[in-house]
This record gives structure tokens, C-alpha cells and sequence, in this order.
């Protein structure tokens, strides 16, 4: 059995944190031997590479250097030349301050400087640069087959790394957390009629990243999506007018010339798109309890502050209770005030279930994680419950890459890729954790295992249109989308087929070609006259396009089992 988690702070701090450092670096030690490279071997060729680039790098200078002054010498000599003809000219004019004995003689030293500079630059400075330059083309050359040496020689490890690592080490030093290698049909089917997942994310929602999982028995989804909506963007113009007025000088009229800048905006619908990272987590528990709650603590909080905000919220408890009691509804604050303020769910609909949820250990660990500053992420979080759904967003998560790509490691110094490996994985860690974090502190809900669920027989695809659609956006940009959008495109799918090993996907881009259009406002200057003001927008005309791709899932060996190997990395338009 599992061990139960109680203190998700205190144990993540204690025990996760460093438990999983070494089981990331022990997994890539083996990683290493399992590739057979000669790390020995790649560290003398970056010795080499690094001797090269600080060699590549004085060269560098030298040449700036050489190429700095032969302009300098050319400037000078454009100028001595010019001077030339300046002290010629001053000769013929016998003037009182040059004289042409004096001004004969400073053109012909004018003249022997311009010639010396130019002998100058050709003799030394041109094959100096010359030779720079073939020398840096040289080294950089030499510099480039070293890298392609140290690639060639890191390659069986970068071969290795694959995107379903980095779940089996949260699994390794996590056992309570179980991660699937995909989220396939029957997960969602589970999340779905049991838990009441809807069964298709909106028409402006894409998924972009998912991995899903189960913690004693309760299903969890990570969901990354990509969203948007119509909002409207103003544009402004300006054109600059002028016109003839009349001023009175000395009581005489005169005319003047005023100019005056107009300016107009215009109002357009524009599409926007953001990111959306999420936990959603099935439990039983609590099932008719709704309830929401938003991050309330700045970061910046000190005792002081939290305590003055504590009593600010004691009272507005009280006279929501007061109001509650009126209407007929159920809120009773309980008697830490302090949960109470913090976690901030006076919208819940359930007292019983809300107080078995969070009993005294969970406010305790609830209150800790909100007032963390050192080993998560403190007041970052939402947390959303719906009978038997549970959403979490914090605000850490939504610029993270949760997606383990092999990209992230690769390069062809070891270090480096050790480096990458373990900060990644780490981070990675740290970020789903405290992603977790809320519903890991609730008892209830790790102590609550869920009644028998019935599955179906057969289902129409393999793997879930969750991973449909993320698997979709893994492609490039233009691949999927119109060819004439020129926005961000939705990707949503339908399955149209289901073969041995691989799901038949039709993909509906939607995205938009725009149109710049003009506008011309009139408005009125000081003249009393109307002058169109043009104000350029951009139109936005929806466009979709359909394509038809093979989602192929690796290293299926039975119906409804996969094996790690996380999802698919062939995509081939079908």
C-alpha cells in the first residue's frame, strides 16, 4: 500500500526534494552506461572546442581591431585629401592668413599624409585583415568539426532520452502518484461517466498538452490548452492639417499658417489567444459540495499584514452570515478564522461535506501551503470544486513546459546535458507537485478510494481526444491550418476510424485571414473645417480547413494496454 501523504510541505521539503534529485541523476548515470559513451573522450573534444573558441575570440578582437583602424586611416585620408584641395585653393587667394608659401606647404603635407596612410593600409593593414580573416575562417572551421565530433559522440545518449522519462521518476519517488503513458479511451471514459468530465472541450479550446493519472484509485488530468475568444482592439490615426488664420498686431490684421495634428480611433473585433494549465482531479468524496476559492495573499505579506487582513475578513464572515441566515443559506464560518480567510470559499454549498473535507489537519496544511514563501509557491492558486470535480490553477504552472521533449536536453557536451537533464526533471517536480499540492492536503481525498467502475467493452478509438488534439498541435504551424490563415489556429478533432494500433483523426483547423482595411472618421480642426482622418485596421475573416492524420500508438501490445513509451512520436498526414 501507498503511503498517504498528510504534510505535502513538510514531506516534499524533507523527503520528495531530495529523494528525487537522486533518483533523476542515478537514472541518467545509467542512462549514460546504457549508451556506452566515452565521457572521457567528449570532455578532452570540449577542452578542444573551448581552446578553438577562445582562440576563435582573440582572433575575433584582432580583426575588429585591424578593420577599426584601417577606417579610421581611410577617414583620415579622405579628410587629408579634402584638406589638400582646401590649402591649394587658399594659395591662389594669397590671403592674410595663409599665405601661398604656407599654404602650398600644408597642401603638400596634407597630400604626403593621404599617400602614406594609403600605402599604409595596403602594405600592413590589408594583408594583416587578409590574413585575419583566413586565420578566424580557419579556427571556426576547425571549431565546427569539433562540435560536429562532440555531436557524433553524444549521440547514442541523446537517442535515448524520450518524453515518458520524466513520469516514471515522479512515479519513482512519488508511489502514491501513478502516471499513465497516455490518456487513452478508458481513463476518459472513467473521468467522463463517473466523474462527469464533459466529454469535449469547448470549440475555442485546444488541448496542447495532456497526462493524466490516478492517485489511490482517483483520476487526475494535467491539461494544457491552447483558448480563444473575440474581444476588439482599437486602432488610431492621424493626419496633420494646415490652414491660414487671422491675428490682429497692433489692431492691423495679418494672416498666419497653423498647423494641427488630428487624431481618431476605430473599434474592431480581434481574436486573442492565451495558454491555460490545469489539474483536474475525480474524487468521490464531498459529492454534492460546490464551492471556489481564489488566491487572496500578496507576495510581499508579513505578519503584520496577514493578521490585519484576518480580522478584515472576520467581519465581513460574520455579515455574510448574517445575510446567509436570511436568505435561507448555508454558511457557517467555522472557528479558525484564519483557513477561513485564507482559503476564502464562502460561496459553498454544503457545510457537512465542506467541514469533512477540510477537517483540522486539512485547514493546518491548507493554511501552510498558502502561506509558504520558501519551498512552493505560496497563494497561487485557485481552486474550484464541482460535486465530484475538483480544478486547480496556479499561476506557476501556466508558463511552464510540461511536455518532457527530448529537445530539452539534447547538445553535444555531456555536462550540458546532465545539466539539462536533472534541472528539468527537478523543476518538473517541483512545479506538478505543488500543482497537486491543494488536493494532497485535503485527507478525504487520498483516504477515499473509489467503488468499482464498469468499463466498456469497446471504444471507438485507442486514445482520447485529448491527445487527439495534442498530438495534432505537435505539428508544424502551417501543416494543419488554411492556407491563408494568418493567425493562431484551433485544432479540434473527430475519430473517423479506429485500426490495430493506430487512431484515423479528421483535424478541423479553425483560425482567420486577415485584411487591412482604412477608415477614414472625419473630424473637425480649428477651422471649423472636416478633414477625414484615415485610421488602418485589420479585419479578421474566419477560416477552417480540413485534414486527415494517423495517430499511431507506440508499442501497443493488446487492446486498451499500452506500455510506457508516452505518446506517439510518428505523425504521418494519412
Amino acid at each position: 500500500m501507498n503511503k498517504l501523504i498528510f504534510d505535502p510541505l513538510e514531506e516534499f521539503r524533507d523527503k520528495f526534494k531530495g529523494r528525487h534529485h537522486e533518483n533523476v541523476v542515478n537514472f541518467f548515470n545509467d542512462l549514460v552506461k546504457k549508451s556506452g559513451v566515452d565521457l572521457a573522450l567528449n570532455d578532452l573534444t570540449i577542452k578542444e572546442i573551448n581552446t578553438l573558441n577562445d582562440k576563435i575570440a582573440t582572433e575575433g578582437k584582432r580583426l575588429k581591431k585591424a578593420r577599426g583602424l584601417r577606417s579610421f586611416f581611410i577617414f583620415i585620408i579622405l579628410v587629408a585629401f579634402i584638406l589638400t584641395g582646401v590649402f591649394i585653393y587658399q594659395a591662389t587667394l594669397n590671403g592674410p592668413t595663409l599665405t601661398p608659401p604656407l599654404a602650398i606647404t600644408l597642401a603638400v603635407l596634407m597630400l604626403i599624409l593621404a599617400v602614406g596612410l594609403i600605402v599604409l593600409n595596403i602594405k600592413v593593414y590589408k594583408p594583416r585583415i587578409k590574413n585575419a580573416e583566413a586565420e578566424l575562417k580557419k579556427l571556426t572551421t576547425k571549431r565546427d568539426a569539433k562540435i560536429d565530433e562532440a555531436w557524433a559522440q553524444m549521440h547514442p545518449l541523446n537517442a535515448l532520452f524520450d518524453s515518458s522519462m520524466t513520469p516514471t521518476l515522479v512515479e519513482k519517488t512519488i508511489p502514491l502518484l501513478t502516471m499513465d503513458p497516455v490518456f487513452d479511451s478508458r481513463r476518459f471514459d472513467y473521468l467522463n461517466r463517473k466523474y462527469g468530465l464533459s466529454d469535449e472541450l469547448d470549440v475555442d479550446t485546444s488541448a496542447l498538452f495532456v497526462q493524466s493519472g490516478e492517485i489511490q484509485g482517483n483520476p487526475f488530468l494535467l491539461s494544457k490548452a491552447l483558448n480563444t475568444y473575440m474581444g476588439t482592439k482599437t486602432y488610431t490615426g492621424s493626419i496633420t492639417v494646415s490652414y491660414t488664420v487671422t491675428v490682429y498686431v497692433n489692431n492691423k490684421p495679418q494672416t498666419k499658417v497653423k498647423t494641427e495634428t488630428l487624431t481618431a480611433t476605430v473599434t474592431k473585433p480581434c481574436p486573442y489567444y492565451y495558454k491555460d494549465t490545469v489539474i483536474i482531479y475525480g474524487n468521490e468524496a464531498s459529492p454534492n459540495l460546490t464551492f471556489s476559492r481564489m488566491p487572496q495573499l500578496p507576495l510581499d505579506w508579513t505578519p503584520k499584514s496577514l493578521n490585519a487582513f484576518v480580522k478584515k475578513e472576520e467581519k465581513k464572515m460574520k455579515k455574510y452570515s448574517d445575510q446567509a441566515i436570511k436568505k435561507g443559506l448555508q454558511f457557517t464560518p467555522m472557528g479558525n478564522s484564519e483557513f477561513e480567510a485564507l482559503f476564502n470559499a464562502y460561496n459553498r454549498t454544503n457545510e457537512l461535506e465542506y467541514r469533512l473535507l477540510f477537517t483540522a489537519l486539512g485547514q493546518s496544511e491548507i493554511i501552510d501551503l498558502i502561506k509558504d514563501k520558501k519551498v512552493g509557491f505560496g497563494d497561487d492558486f485557485e481552486f474550484y470544486k464541482d460535486k465530484q470535480l475538483n480544478l486547480v490553477r496556479s499561476r506557476h504552472s501556466q508558463n511552464f513546459d510540461y511536455s518532457a521533449n527530448p529537445n530539452n536536453y539534447y547538445h553535444y557536451n555531456n555536462k550540458e546535458i546532465a545539466k539539462r537533464f536533472i534541472t528539468y526533471n527537478n523543476d518538473f517536480l517541483r512545479y506538478f507537485y505543488f500543482n497537486l499540492a491543494p488536493i494532497l492536503a485535503i485527507p478525504l481525498y487520498q483516504q477515499h478510494k473509489p467503488q468499482e467502475f464498469i468499463y466498456n467493452q469497446q471504444y471507438k478509438s485507442h486514445l482520447s481526444f485529448y491527445e487527439h488534439e495534442a498530438t495534432a498541435n505537435q505539428f508544424p504551424s502551417d501543416a494543419l491550418s488554411h492556407p491563408e490563415s494568418n493567425t493562431q489556429n484551433i485544432l479540434k478533432t473527430k475519430v473517423l476510424n479506429k485500426g490495430k494500433d493506430f487512431d484515423v483523426v479528421g483535424v478541423t483547423s479553425y483560425g482567420y485571414k486577415t485584411i487591412d482595411r482604412t477608415t477614414f472618421v472625419p473630424r473637425r480642426a480649428g477651422n471649423g473645417s472636416l478633414y477625414n482622418v484615415p485610421v488602418h485596421w485589420v479585419e479578421y475573416i474566419p477560416v477552417e480547413h480540413e485534414s486527415v492524420i494517423n495517430v499511431k500508438v507506440l508499442n501497443e501490445e493488446a487492446e486498451n494496454k499500452v506500455t510506457h513509451g508516452g505518446i506517439f512520436k510518428e505523425l504521418d498526414k494519412y
